[in-house]
């Protein structure tokens, strides 16, 4: 079987492996090992897709001189060599240039992935940059500054990704403010020895382009729109990406400009994600990446919204380029409708428990989701990409239903965050002893008709079904009530809660009544918000109380 190569295969580049291996041809990983201190940061990301992909893939890390890696590499007889992620596009540019494989020059790099030399190259081909400064210390900094009479600003390194470091500045005081925060430390890459970018900022909205190149000839293969916020400090966080189901006005200035991105900057072949805004001005490049869109986006997420998805339509260009040529001017016509929505974390907190997945999993656009810290870590506040709490992936032909669902996990987000994740829980020796009982709960509601009750406090009840979380499943369903009482045990967690009372809820007949006491939502840090954000994830009707039943949670099931 032949070799393909795929430099750093992160993110969605790991989709490489399953289109590699259904194509008949062996994937083969190598790991960029630009410094000992990032190697090992990147442990934990390449640990579990070495685990998965095993015994079908070989792996292979980047030797100490290129020289070395080169002759490695030839040894291995590729039939390609394609970059994964960011870290990967000079390593397998330079491979590929060097064994005369299909592939970018490698003397063209520099304006692949210095953000400056990008927009200059842009500027100097007569196509429309924004102007900038590679910037050292804090003098250079406001002197460039005042000099271009900016109204705004982006500080942010010359090289990098995800957001990381990137401060948006509407004043000189902000500025210096993210000069000290960021460039000072020299946290991601740059640094006063290195330097870091300063461009005016461009105000507008925020899109994405996708294209497969082969020979200078230019597919597009999808199109996203931003949604970003600005948080405390300057930076931006993304809200949610969602997809443009056809092209919007605008849409059309945008994508013959991004062809005339590529062009300029001399892009021949592969996967290319480039972002944009567009501005009264019209569309403005913000950086091109000459590797697939990131975001860990799945073949069958991707799949479902366009047809395809960035890394097999990649391949069939390399693979096939008469038949990916011969297609180039196909009609752009996605599928369905797709959003990302990223978990935005106000404050740094611990997790004692997540019930987010409960809630996600039950909307009607759910496709996958990604959470960015487990039960028992530490989530940071969000300030970039990487430390979002997690990413959540919507598709559905149905448009109007995906922005229901989107503005649910909006709602959530900020009204009811413990019920996505947790930080502690509430203290059983607090709970009031003048909580009322299930049966003074029974006596003011009256319920007529059959009963269920689920709990894991009451054994019995006249004229009910009493049942724990382990039974519940096990019944017909058809209950005209539904009642919740629950109260922790040791090792129980708010998710676990929170499936039981969808768990009822599946028990009681359509149009019927779930009641939540205040003895079961007492012990959920957010009370009574916690079975409103459950019912709202689901579409069940809160019911207003009504002056007997006091301290009760109703809602009605609508499916």
């Amino acid at each position: 079987m032949e070799n393909i190569i795929i430099v750093d295969p992160f993110s969605t580049g790991v989709n490489f492996f399953e289109d590699i291996l259904q194509r008949g041809f062996h994937p083969v990983a190598i790991w960029t090992k630009r410094s000992e201190m990032l190697f090992e940061v990147m442990e934990e990301v390449r640990a579990p897709i070495e685990h998965r992909y095993k015994s079908v893939a070989d792996f292979y890390v980047e030797c100490e001189t290129y020289e070395k890696t080169l002759a490695m590499v030839r040894d291995l007889k590729p039939k390609f060599i394609l970059p994964g992620a960011d870290l990967g596009i000079e390593l397998s540019t330079h491979l590929a240039d060097d064994l005369g494989l299909p592939g970018n020059p490698y003397e063209r790099i520099p304006q692949y992935t210095n953000k400056f030399l990008m927009h200059q190259t842009l500027i100097d081909h007569g196509v429309r940059g924004i102007r900038g400064k590679i910037v050292h210390n804090l003098d250079e900094t406001l002197e460039y500054y005042r000099s271009q009479g900016f109204t705004g600003c982006v500080l942010k390194p010359y090289r990098g990704a995800s957001s990381v470091d990137v401060r948006i500045c509407d004043s000189e005081e902000e500025l210096k403010a993210a000069y000290e925060e960021v460039f000072a430390s020299g946290n991601y890459m740059g640094g006063e020895e290195e330097g870091m970018l300063l461009q005016e900022c461009i105000v507008g909205t925020e899109y994405i382009v996708n294209t497969v190149s082969y020979a200078g000839k230019h597919k597009l293969s999808a199109m996203w729109k931003h949604s970003k916020k600005k948080v405390e400090g300057g930076g931006m966080v993304y809200n949610y990406t969602e997809t443009l189901s056809r092209p919007e006005t605008g849409s059309t200035a945008l994508v013959n400009y991004a062809f005339a991105v590529l062009n300029a900057l001399g892009v021949e072949y592969g996967n290319v994600h480039s972002e944009f805004m567009i501005d009264k001005n019209g569309p403005v490049l913000i950086e091109v990446n000459c590797r697939p869109m990131g975001s860990n986006m799945s073949a069958e997420f991707l799949d479902q919204i366009w047809g395809h998805h960035e890394t097999d339509l990649c391949l069939d260009a390399y693979l096939h380029p008469e038949a990916f040529l011969a297609h180039v001017n196909d009609p752009f016509r996605p599928l369905a409708k797709g959003l990302k929505k990223h978990l935005i974390t106000a404050k740094e907190q611990e997790v004692i428990s997540s019930p987010a997945l409960t809630l996600i999993r039950r909307q009607k656009s759910f496709c996958k989701a990604s959470l960015g810290k487990a039960v028992g870590e530490r989530l940071a506040r969000t300030v970039d990409l990487d430390t979002a709490a997690g990413i959540v992936y919507l598709v559905n032909k149905d448009e109007a239903q995906l922005y229901r669902d989107r503005n649910f996990l909006e709602r959530a987000e900020e009204m009811a965050f413990p019920m996505l994740f947790s930080e502690k829980r509430k203290d059983a020796s607090e709970k009031p002893e003048t909580l009322a009982t299930v049966e003074e709960v029974m006596d003011a509601l009256k319920p007529v008709g059959s009963v269920l009750l689920l709990s894991n406090e009451t054994d019995s009840l006249p004229g009910v079904t009493v049942v724990d979380a382990d039974q519940v499943t096990k019944l017909q369903g058809g209950y005209q009530t539904g009642i919740l009482d629950l109260a922790f045990k040791e090792n129980e967690d708010y998710e676990e809660m929170a499936e039981a009372f969808y768990a009822l809820a599946d028990q009681v007949r359509e149009d019927g009544l779930l009641v939540v006491p205040e003895r079961t939502y007492w012990h959920f840090s957010s009370g009574m918000e916690s079975f409103e954000i459950l019912c709202e994830a689901v579409g069940f009707l809160i019911e207003a109380p009504n002056v007997d039943t006091g301290k009760v949670f109703l809602a009605r099931k609508r499916g």
